[in-house]
């Protein structure tokens, strides 16, 4: 014979006393993916020079133009250069420039001007570093100073693709 179970009082209303875990609103989410996507950026572009602030290439055109602070909203401005807010401070990579004449580079300008029209400055940055498959998975980072003609198809073809 078997004892009966007993069960609990399943009187109206619940009283819950342990709280569910709150979810992470869509801001914190973002924060986390953007913050994931900048450390991911910072590591494929460690090898080209990394990112500098618009204050350091200020100080670094100081040599080469009485008009630094200019030259550099103009190259913005112009999308000869990308650049994006980060921590309050406003992020170029370095590959883009000659470092020689501190100057963009023709090859790189003309793939920026190919994807800005689809892509922010944000994700372009990131197609950059990507593996893409227009140059046997090799990122356009890597491919650029080998093949800049390769590299701007591969741009034309994913702005195509991106306008359907």
């Amino acid at each position: 014979m078997q004892t009966p179970v007993t069960l609990p009082s399943t009187d109206f209303p619940f009283r819950f006393t342990q709280r569910l875990p709150a979810r992470p609103s869509a801001a914190a989410l973002l924060q986390t993916v953007q913050a994931s996507q900048y450390r991911e950026m910072e590591h494929a572009f460690r090898a080209s020079g990394g990112f500098v602030s618009s204050d350091e290439l200020v100080t670094l055109l100081m040599r080469r133009t009485e008009q630094p602070i200019s030259q550099l909203a103009h190259w913005i401005v112009d999308r000869d250069v990308i650049s994006f807010q980060w921590q309050l401070r406003t992020v170029l990579p370095l590959f883009q420039f000659d470092l020689s004449t501190v100057t963009p580079r023709p090859g790189v300008t003309a793939v920026i001007r190919e994807l800005i029209p689809t892509l922010s400055d944000w994700d372009a940055c990131l197609w950059f570093v990507a593996p893409n498959a227009w140059l046997a998975d090799a990122s356009p980072l890597e491919a650029i100073s080998r093949d800049a003609s390769a590299v701007l198809d591969a741009a034309r073809g994913e702005r195509y693709l991106l306008r359907g």
